[in-house]
């Protein structure tokens, strides 16, 4: 558990700062884990404002959002404010996004940048 709190840690370091603009609209920052558990699928989003791959994750997360509407919802959890939680999921690269069905539970993991069109076939699949 500490070695992935330092791998995370000295990615954070070694990324550039980037600053990603996302849309508020069904994005939540999580506060509580409990809230990651919703009557639709969700994707927790991890991410940081030093992390240089980001803000493209976010814009791939734009594009889903276009797509399914009402059908998901994304909470970005910013893991230089909840480190906690990001170990607790098991996140040791950024960005890291993680799929739950409507029953809370983990169905899919991607680390790195995920592509809109692999997103939209995990959340297809659980419909």
């Amino acid at each position: 558990m500490i070695e992935r709190l330092l791998i995370t840690t000295l990615l954070i370091m070694l990324g550039t700062t980037a600053y990603a603009t996302f849309k508020r609209r069904h994005v939540r920052v999580l506060g509580d884990l409990e809230t990651a558990v919703s009557k639709i699928p969700t994707i927790l989003y991890f991410a940081s404002d030093s992390c240089a791959a980001c803000p493209s994750q976010a814009r791939y997360l734009e594009q889903l959002l276009a797509q399914w509407q009402e059908e998901l919802v994304i909470q970005k959890i910013d893991t230089e404010v909840e480190p906690e939680t990001a170990v607790k999921y098991g996140v040791f690269t950024l960005p890291t996004t993680i799929l739950i069905d409507q029953q809370g539970d983990v169905r899919e993991i991607n680390y790195g940048l995920t592509h809109t069109h692999k997103l939209t076939q995990q959340v297809a699949s659980l419909a």
